[in-house]
């Protein structure tokens, strides 16, 4: 069994965990993830059925999940699994359709970085994508080859902007200065489907600087470089993340590097 077709069972499973208790959708387990948030019962069912096929497998593994946190194995692992069993719960607990399961692998070594992931995969749920990152082959969705969008102007583009935290004025300044520079926003409420859209070409950018998403949302940015496209860290350096467990991303991710710099610049009021 090759990692991409591990990946895809490990998928299918949580996808059919969700499918069939959507009658649970808006339970709650009564306990905080390692990240802070109320935990839904059908995120922890969905996880469970990733770590199932994966620790099955005959691989040896270090996860990364969203509601267990890290899980150490008692070998030498062969490589480290980042897992967001299902990102867009708040779509989920409302009944949109709206909502995506992540997986990226890494091999494992003592100094991994984002730049290190070698598969990720993100389907939707409910929407009939699949999309599969292969590091150094490019990006597909269900099958076909997708690039990122062709260069626009600034004013031109059409970009998804994360705004769920705590507002105060300077993120509020921040928010209005990159919104109003762009023709117009759209957001799912999945960022991993968000950074697919991207990849694909179906919005020129997608914007995460509120510092509050966690690094197992990797398959999503290893998505946009892989399909040519470019993303910036906060500080406007290439991204390139370290993979400790409470590591969090802040980016800007977009069709290509001048468009992500334009964005960052208006965020910054540079």
């Amino acid at each position: 069994m090759t990692l991409l077709t591990l990946m895809q069972d490990a998928i299918d499973s949580a996808k059919k965990v969700i499918i069939e208790n959507l009658d649970i959708a808006a339970e709650l387990t009564g306990d905080l993830n390692p990240y802070g948030d109320k935990t839904l019962l059908l995120d922890a069912k969905a996880e469970d059925a990733i770590i199932n096929v994966l620790s099955s497998s005959g691989s040896d593994f270090e996860i990364l999940t969203e509601e267990r946190g890290f899980i150490k194995s008692e070998k030498t692992p062969e490589y480290l699994a980042l897992i967001d069993p299902i990102d867009g719960s708040a779509n989920l607990e409302r009944g949109l359709p709206l909502v995506s399961i992540g997986i990226s692998i890494v091999p494992y070594t003592d100094m991994m970085t984002s730049d290190d992931a070698e598969i990720s995969v993100i389907d939707s749920v409910f929407t009939d994508e699949c999309y599969v990152a292969v590091s150094g082959k490019g990006v597909t969705r269900n099958g076909v080859r997708v690039r990122s969008a062709a260069p626009v102007d600034l004013k031109d583009a059409i970009i998804s902007y994360d705004i769920k935290k705590t507002w105060d004025s300077h993120f509020m300044e921040q928010s209005l200065r990159t919104i109003s520079a762009v023709h117009d926003t759209r957001r799912s409420a999945s960022n991993l489907l968000d950074l697919c859209w991207t990849a694909s070409g179906f919005l020129d950018g997608m914007v995460d600087l509120r510092d509050m998403l966690p690094i197992i949302h990797l398959c999503g940015t290893h998505m946009v470089f892989e399909a040519g496209g470019f993303v910036l860290d906060q500080n406007g350096n290439r991204f390139n993340s370290s993979l400790e467990p409470e590591k969090m991303m802040n980016f800007v991710a977009a069709s290509n590097e001048t468009l992500a710099r334009q964005i960052l610049a208006r965020f910054k009021g540079s």
